[in-house]
């Protein structure tokens, strides 16, 4: 389902709500206009008041979401933004490879998650597959491999006190019905020791788990995804692939280009090739609206939709949770 038709049916779900509470608005008035008692018209005049603040609440949420559908076209122009280097490189992994560790790495606000899920958008049916998050800023997963295996068995449904050995196999297993997408969030929040062991005890093991038919023949992927915010990961002394080549193996991390400010070049051409989409005011005058940008954001990512979003009259505010967060 796509993101308007999920906004679409939501608000229509909403909007019935709000209708059945302006319904049972309209009976409380009429049966306060009839009631004598005082003790009544006051629980009355109490209930009117809770089903009015309710039906209050429900009018924000459906204008939130209308507001949203606004902004859809936008956010769709705004997924073809930069990250060109990136996208290539992971393609070209998709059309070959089946197993694949990854590396997005930036510094603080340049649009990890979102280049993220702009990747997860090129796996073939990625959309009917939830990534399995793995947040390392919890003490335990950052401090003890073991929990990450507990965790994965318990996000695939198999029992805490199962070893890793059948983990794997249960991971390899549902690998032929669907994809298995690991994310680890927060590399800033663990040292360049617990990475490699992460790498060797973790990643490594499901990787000589996979039997070579799955490897070549299967159309379902094994990846993982290493979320570095705060660029720290690229200057750890780590193997990492650049590229793909006859020496790379599946256990190996790719490192994907880190991504970079937003240049003029850039935002001039995204803003040429949206111009169906963006309002008349940004098209205008392009060079113009650019410096704008830039000046406001320093080529920054997620500020740079900020500012573009603000051009275009929609809130970033509202937005950034919902395009920012897996």
């Amino acid at each position: 389902m796509s993101s308007v038709r999920h906004l679409q049916q939501k608000r229509e779900e909403l909007q019935q709500h709000y209708d059945a509470f302006s319904e049972k608005i309209k009976l409380l008035r009429n049966q306060h206009a009839i009631e004598a008692g005082a003790s009544v018209a006051f629980q009355l005049d109490k209930e009117i008041e809770r089903v009015e603040k309710e039906r209050d609440r429900l009018l924000k949420q459906i204008q939130i979401i209308e507001r949203s559908c606004k902004s859809e076209p936008i956010h769709s122009e705004l997924f073809r933004l930069n990250y060109i280097a990136q996208v290539q490189l992971f393609r070209e992994f998709i059309t070959e490879k089946r197993i694949g560790a990854f590396l997005v790495h930036g510094s603080p606000e340049y649009g990890q998650i979102w280049l993220l899920k702009r990747l997860l958008q090129k796996i073939p049916e990625s959309t009917v597959t939830s990534p399995i998050p793995f947040h390392l800023k919890r003490r335990v997963l950052r401090s003890d491999i073991a929990a990450l295996w507990r965790e994965l068995g318990r996000r695939i449904g198999v029992q805490d006190f199962s070893s890793h050995e059948e983990i794997a196999r249960n991971v390899v297993a549902q690998l032929k019905t669907q994809h298995i997408i690991l994310v680890f969030h927060d590399l800033d929040c663990i040292d360049e020791t617990y990475l490699h062991e992460l790498i060797r005890d973790f990643w490594l093991p499901l990787v000589n788990s996979t039997p070579q038919t799955i490897c070549s023949s299967n159309e379902f992927f094994l990846l993982m995804f290493l979320l570095d915010q705060d660029g720290c990961v690229n200057t750890w002394n780590l193997e990492f692939a650049d590229q793909l080549d006859l020496v790379w193996k599946p256990h190996i991390p790719i490192r994907l280009p880190m991504i970079d400010p937003l240049s003029e070049q850039v935002l001039v051409n995204w803003i040429e090739n949206a111009i169906d989409v963006l309002p008349i005011q940004m098209t205008k005058k392009i060079d113009y609206t650019v410096q704008v940008i830039l000046e406001k954001s320093e080529g920054i990512p997620e500020r740079v939709f900020a500012q573009i979003f603000g051009l275009c009259g929609c809130n970033w505010q509202e937005e950034e949770t919902r395009w920012l967060e897996l």
